[in-house]
C-alpha cells in the first residue's frame, strides 16, 4: 500500500490533504473515499447557502443544496475526479459568498478564490471569472475591480498555476469523439443522459429566467457563464478529457436554476428533492461497477513481480495503471512512451490473448496479458491494425499531452 507520498509532478493542495489523512488513518483508499465525502458535503453546504442567499427564499436553498447533494453529475466528479471535486466544493462555496457585497463577503470570495486556484486550476480560473465579474457588477469603483482582476492574474503567473502547455487543454491536442456520443454510449445510465441534456439546455433556460426576473440578474449572469462553460463548447470529447470533467459541472447552474425556479414555486422546492432520490438506486451502482475489481486485479502482481525488473515501467488504462503503481511497486502510465527507446517498457494489454500476440506475452488474468512494449508495437502496426480494441482506451495509444502531469521523477 502507499504510504502517502506524492507520486506525480502535481502539486494541488488537494494532494497534501490526501497525504495528511492516509498518515492519520493509515489506509491511501480509505484517505481518498473521506475526502470524497468531505468535498461532497462541503458542495451540498455550498448549494444550499448559495440558494437560499441569493434568492432570499428557504424553498430556493432547499432546492440547490438537495441537487447538487445528489446530481448523477455531481456523484460522477467526486466519485472519479477526486482533485475536481476538492476545486468543485471551493467553488460552490465561492458562489454562496459571492451573493454578498459587504467588505466580509467580498473578502471570504476572494480568499475561496485563491484558495481554489491552489486546489484545481480549472474550477479555480472558473472562480476568480465569477469574482471579477461579480465585482463589475456591484457597481464597485472600476479600479477595485481592476485591482482584484490584476491580483488574480499575478497569483496565478507568480505561483506557476498555469503552464502554456495547459492551454492546450482549451484547443485539443488529443483525440476526441462526437457530442452525440453522450447519448449513445453504455457508459452512463439514464439518468445521467438526462442530466446532461438538461445541461445542455440551461443556457436558455437560464436566460428566459432572467428575462421574467431582473432582480435575480446579479445571480443569473454570472451562472449564465458558468453553464456556457460547462458545455466545453469546440472541446475534444471523451470519459478521460477535460471537456468531459467540465460537463461533469453542469450540475451546478441546474441546481442555481432550480434554486430560482423554487423561491417562486416553493413545492418545486420538494418536487427537486425527490427527483434527486429517484437517482440514487441506479447512478450509485453504476458508479461503483466503475471501479475496477482491484480483488481480482490482485493475482497478477505476482507475475509482474517475476518478470518485469524494478527499474522497468508499465503501461496500462487508467484506473488498473495506479494500482499496479501502488499495490506492486512498478512506475505506470497511461500513455505510450515519449521516447523511441522502449527498452524497460512494458505493455499491460487489455482484450488479446498470449496466442495472438506472440511469444513473448505472458497471461495475467482472463482478459490481460504482459508483453514487451515494442512486441505490442510490432503487433500494432502489423496485424493488429485491423482490430479497434487496439485504439481502444482500454490500450492505451497516444502519447502523453504536455499538460499532463508526468510521474514525479
Amino acid at each position: 500500500m502507499l504510504s502517502g507520498e506524492a507520486l506525480f509532478g502535481d502539486r494541488s493542495l488537494v494532494f497534501g490533504l490526501l497525504v495528511g489523512l492516509t498518515r492519520l488513518c493509515g489506509d491511501a483508499i480509505l484517505a481518498s473515499k473521506l475526502a470524497a465525502i468531505v468535498f461532497g458535503g462541503l458542495t451540498a453546504l455550498g448549494g444550499g447557502l448559495a440558494g437560499w442567499r441569493w434568492t432570499g427564499s428557504r424553498a430556493g436553498g432547499i432546492a440547490c443544496g438537495a441537487w447538487w447533494a445528489l446530481s448523477p453529475l455531481h456523484l460522477g466528479v467526486t466519485a472519479e475526479y477526486l482533485k475536481n471535486a476538492g476545486g468543485v466544493a471551493v467553488l460552490a462555496l465561492l458562489i454562496a459568498a459571492l451573493a454578498g457585497t459587504g467588505r466580509r463577503s467580498l473578502a471570504t470570495a476572494g480568499g475561496l478564490a485563491l484558495l481554489g486556484l491552489l486546489l484545481h486550476k480549472l474550477t479555480g480560473v472558473l472562480g476568480l471569472l465569477l469574482l471579477i465579474g461579480r465585482l463589475a457588477s456591484a457597481r464597485l469603483p472600476p479600479r477595485l475591480v481592476l485591482a482584484a482582476a490584476g491580483l488574480g492574474a499575478v497569483a496565478v503567473l507568480s505561483v506557476g498555476l498555469l503552464r502554456p502547455e495547459d492551454l492546450a487543454r482549451l484547443t485539443g491536442g488529443t483525440e476526441g469523439a462526437p457530442r452525440w456520443m453522450l447519448a449513445e454510449t453504455a457508459r452512463l445510465v439514464g439518468a445521467e443522459k438526462l442530466e446532461l441534456a438538461a445541461a445542455h439546455l440551461t443556457p436558455m433556460l437560464l436566460a428566459g429566467g432572467l428575462w421574467r426576473w431582473p432582480r435575480l440578474r446579479a445571480l443569473g449572469i454570472p451562472v449564465l457563464g458558468v453553464s456556457l462553460v460547462a458545455l466545453a463548447p469546440g472541446m475534444p470529447l471523451g470519459f478521460d478529457l477535460t471537456a468531459w470533467r467540465l460537463l461533469l459541472m453542469g450540475f451546478l447552474p441546474l441546481g442555481l436554476l432550480a434554486a430560482m425556479v423554487s423561491a417562486r414555486r416553493p413545492l418545486a422546492a420538494g418536487a427537486v428533492l425527490l427527483l434527486g432520490l429517484l437517482t440514487l438506486p441506479s447512478t450509485i451502482p453504476a458508479q461503483r461497477s466503475r471501479s475496477p475489481d482491484y480483488p481480482a486485479l490482485s493475482v497478477m502482481l505476482p507475475t509482474i513481480a517475476e518478470h518485469v525488473p524494478a527499474t522497468d515501467r508499465l503501461i496500462a488504462h487508467r484506473g488498473l495503471c495506479g494500482f499496479l503503481w501502488a499495490e506492486g511497486g512498478r512506475v505506470c502510465e497511461n500513455f505510450q512512451p515519449m521516447t523511441g527507446d522502449l527498452s524497460g517498457w512494458w505493455r499491460v494489454a487489455y482484450g488479446f490473448s498470449a496466442v495472438r500476440l506472440g511469444s513473448t506475452a505472458i497471461p495475467l488474468t482472463p482478459g490481460y496479458v504482459l508483453l514487451p512494449e515494442s512486441d505490442w508495437q510490432a503487433f500494432v502496426t502489423g496485424d493488429g491494425a485491423r482490430f479497434s480494441l487496439t485504439r481502444d482506451a482500454r490500450n492505451p495509444h497516444e502519447p502523453r499531452p504536455g499538460f499532463v502531469y508526468a510521474p514525479d521523477e
